[in-house]
């Protein structure tokens, strides 16, 4: 990298994914460029970050992703000299504090909207998120998923107004972050996933929300958080959800009707909780929907007519539930879906013929019901894409019609 000492005046520079692993004095060649504005060296298997620099002499530096380098490393001071600014990227980056307390950290980053900081155990004190509260004004997207991160820390860090994005996965909360004083009503994604609320129902954690007007959130991600109680029905107010993520709680219940009102919802997760009773027709109202997952549930009842509604799905996966009756025969004009399992449950009957419509089906398993009958050169003609299938554990024989047929995929 010494070459680029001479690119005084170089403003960008991005060098993401290139192998700089044997590059040890890549910030001092850094150093020489102070027209520099933006930096990205993400994924570039740097091993040394300089932790003894004191600053970074690119005063104009608006855009540092340092991310996905392993450095291993108590955290630098020279991090905390740019305060120009305005996205900063070190997620995976695997720095360690104790930060000296001498050392300033964000409390100049008056300009900072953007900041990732996931897999760095430095941001675990309740000191640098002071320091983060007393600029978070101005932030739009912070993560700070996987930092080991506990409720009690969490409370130093407040002021969060213009945040539209949270990722605090993969911590140890275990209460709500209503003392962030967040603009809960303009946020627009907030992953809490894989935390310890195990003493929270969904209702709770998510109160303040249901109280919005006009509730702006597009992406609710809560999976493998020990949430309990049931589904609400307010989840129907926030009408521009797309992605839903509550899979591996205890969350009990009824799917409530109001989840049809969300017409942008294309992810609804719901796998590996205590939900029963049938899914409800209303489902056949999410006109967006791609992925629906209920695996590993109690659901019962038979599934809706209402699903061949949705032409948008691609993923329809109810395994391991107690759903009886008959597919619908209309399964067919689920054109673009790609995977179905709906094994290990009670459905009866025989195979729908407009199964064989399905010419984008990659993967379908209905193994373990008690489906019964014939299946012909009519449920596979144009399964074409198929390279899964699973149907053991039924009564069903398969019998061509014609004696010299040959399977299409």
């Amino acid at each position: 990298m010494q070459w680029f000492s001479s690119l005084r005046r170089l403003h960008h520079l991005e060098m993401s994914r290139v192998d700089l692993s044997k590059e040890t004095a890549w910030l001092q060649v850094i150093n020489t460029l102070p027209s520099l504005a933006t930096l990205g060296m993400s994924e570039c298997q740097l091993l040394y970050i300089n932790p003894r620099v004191a600053r970074l002499n690119v005063t104009s530096l608006s855009f540092l992703d340092l991310s996905n380098n392993n450095f291993n490393s108590s955290v630098p001071r020279w991090i905390f000299s740019a305060t120009s600014l305005v996205s900063l990227d070190l997620s995976g980056c695997n720095l360690h504090g104790p930060i000296p307390s001498s050392v300033a950290t964000f409390h100049n980053f008056t300009s900072l909207q953007l900041l990732h900081v996931s897999e760095n155990d430095f941001m675990n004190s309740s000191i640098v998120l002071e320091e983060l509260s007393s600029i978070s004004g101005n932030l739009i997207s912070l993560d700070m998923s996987y930092c080991g991160v506990s409720s009690l820390v969490l409370n130093s860090l407040h002021n969060l107004t213009s945040v539209i994005r949270l990722d605090l996965s993969g911590n140890q909360l275990t209460k709500g972050i209503t003392k962030l004083l967040l603009n809960i009503c303009n946020l627009k994604q907030i992953d809490l996933s894989r935390n310890d609320f195990r003493n929270m129902s969904l209702t709770n954690l998510l109160e303040n929300l249901f109280k919005c007007k006009k509730p702006a959130l597009e992406s609710l991600v809560l999976s493998t958080s020990g949430l309990s109680g049931h589904l609400p029905s307010q989840l129907g107010q926030l009408e521009h959800l797309e992605h839903v993520e509550l899979y591996s709680n205890h969350i009990a219940g009824t799917i409530p009707d109001s989840i049809g009102r969300l017409s942008h919802l294309q992810t609804l997760d719901l796998s590996d909780n205590l939900i029963f009773d049938p899914i409800p027709y209303s489902i056949g109202q999410l006109s967006s929907l791609e992925v629906l997952r209920i695996y590993s549930n109690l659901v019962n009842g038979s599934l809706p007519d209402s699903v061949v509604k949705l032409s948008h799905l691609k993923e329809l996966v109810i395994s391991n539930n107690s759903l009886i009756g008959s597919l619908p025969e209309s399964i067919g004009r689920l054109s673009l879906l790609k995977r179905m399992d709906l094994s290990y449950n009670k459905l009866s009957g025989s195979l729908p013929n407009s199964l064989g419509q399905l010419s984008k089906l990659e993967e379908v398993r209905f193994s373990s019901n008690f489906l019964s009958g014939a299946m012909t050169e009519t449920h596979l003609v144009k399964l074409v894409s198929l390279k899964d299938l699973f149907g053991g554990g039924n009564k069903l024989t398969l019998r061509p019609r014609l004696a010299n047929w040959i399977l299409p995929f």
